[in-house]
């Protein structure tokens, strides 16, 4: 019977599908009407088949997905310190109720005033992942760990001092030493990273996905370039690289992201530093759902985009998901929101399966190819980079910046406009007064700094 069923639908060239689609098109352009121009000068065709992935690399692309860590992703959850009792709590807390490992942000304070013994009650940290995001204070970090801990660590620290420039403008003289002596700290904890090289800097200042993607490598290049020149060697920086990026609301672009992130980042190691064994480092990236994407008003349907953003992350392969509470960006009360995020993720666990396939979009004619053209497109942007004297040397002449406020001010026009449809905002939206609109600090640094925006800040204050 199947054998008759299919035999009855002869298969046709994707030439003859575009000529039936010009015919029934009735003179209309065919280009101007079903192809799509999407950022990053993607072209979205209306149709992808097998011939499309004929010229592709597509064993390459695929094989690079199967470097994840773990085989399903962990569900990570950012907790603000605040007093080491109240933020012991907070985490306690978030691993009885779903979490798999937690970011516990120091923000400004002083390491050296904590007390870890109180903070670390009843968390073992051979057991639970347990991430410490610092300003450059790692090498204090590690120091008062090693007096408490007997034990190989899970987890890490988090100390992107070049995202942290680029936000801030501020850049300590000794970072580069922190981070080698950080990373030399921690070699015999193989399950404990030392360099997290972060996107959500770029993606929160209104980067699309390939300016993300390239920016952030960028990023990780120079890392490389400074720590060998301080004597590390290539695999004792790659044992301990995480990436992060952050997750929007284009559904199949994001897959795309993350599996294009991994691809390039295999290409550039083994074709542009001659790294024969990149494939045995496997690529480890963790996503955060976006804060550029959230609205303050109608906010319900933040968690709509959350879930939306979520799946993005794990199709895509992500090996941690960070879910913000959908009220963070506005509110002060979180912990209801929180409960939210976490569930989101325990959902398409429990519920969904979606920890059930290793890389389940491989092999979709769509996904594949525009996984390989955000990688080509990427790698464009990555060598106009280089050719600038790479990241630092970029920023400092504004290349990174300019271009990032291009496409976060083509964004926000369409939004304005109507053009491009955010739900809550300029759709569907429902509140009783405008949102106030808070002017953003003045700038002290020389140099254009990549602020944290929202893309519906002037449209909720309309």
């Amino acid at each position: 019977m199947a054998a008759s069923l299919f035999e009855d639908f002869q298969p046709h060239s994707k030439e003859v599908w575009k000529n039936q689609a010009i015919k029934d098109l009735k003179g209309k352009d065919f280009d101007q009407t079903l192809i799509w121009q999407a950022e990053g000068d993607l072209r979205i065709e209306p149709y992808y088949n097998h011939e499309d992935l004929s010229s592709l690399p597509i064993e390459l692309v695929q094989s690079a997905q199967n470097n994840a860590i773990i085989a399903t992703w962990h569900n990570r959850e950012k907790i603000i310190f605040s007093t080491e009792k109240a933020t012991n709590q907070l985490i306690l807390e978030a691993i009885e109720w779903g979490a798999d490992s937690v970011i516990i942000d120091f923000e400004e304070k002083d390491i050296t005033s904590i007390d870890f013994k109180k903070l670390l009650h009843q968390i073992k940290l051979s057991e639970i992942y347990v991430f410490f995001k610092v300003q450059n204070q790692s090498v204090q970090l590690l120091e008062t760990l090693a007096s408490l801990i007997p034990y190989q660590m899970k987890g890490g620290v988090q100390d992107d001092y070049l995202a942290s420039w680029m936000n801030t403008g501020v850049l300590s003289k000794d970072s580069t030493i922190q981070l080698t002596q950080t990373i030399r700290k921690v070699q015999n904890h193989p399950q404990f990273k030392a360099l997290l090289v972060s996107g959500e800097v770029f993606h929160n200042a209104g980067a699309n996905s390939v300016q993300e993607i390239a920016f952030t490598l960028a990023n990780a290049l120079e890392y490389i370039d400074q720590l060998t020149e301080a004597g590390l060697s290539l695999e004792d920086i790659l044992n301990k690289i995480e990436f992060s990026v952050a997750v929007g609301t284009d559904y199949f672009t994001e897959i795309a992201k993350i599996r294009a992130m991994r691809y390039l980042w295999q290409k550039v190691l083994s074709e542009g530093y001659g790294f024969e064994k990149a494939s045995e480092f496997p690529v480890v990236i963790s996503a955060h759902t976006s804060t550029y994407f959230d609205a303050a008003l109608t906010p319900n349907t933040n968690m709509l985009r959350a879930t939306t953003e979520a799946m993005s992350a794990i199709i895509g392969g992500a090996d941690a998901l960070v879910l913000h509470a959908y009220n963070s960006t506005f509110e002060n009360e979180e912990s209801f929101g929180k409960r939210i995020a976490r569930n989101i993720s325990t959902i398409l666990k429990e519920e969904s399966y979606l920890d059930k396939v290793n890389d389940p979009s491989a092999g979709s004619y769509y996904i594949e190819h525009l996984t390989f053209e955000l990688a080509q497109k990427a790698l464009l942007l990555l060598q106009e980079v280089a050719s600038l004297g790479g990241s630092i040397a970029a920023f400092e002449q504004g290349f990174i910046q300019n271009t990032i406020a291009q496409n976060h001010n083509s964004r926000q026009e369409a939004t304005t406009s109507g053009k491009r449809v955010m739900v809550g905002v300029n759709k569907f939206r429902f509140d009783e007064k405008p949102f106030v609109y808070e002017a953003k600090e003045a700038q002290t640094s020389t140099i254009p700094l990549l602020r944290a925006q929202r893309l519906s800040e002037v449209v909720e204050a309309q």
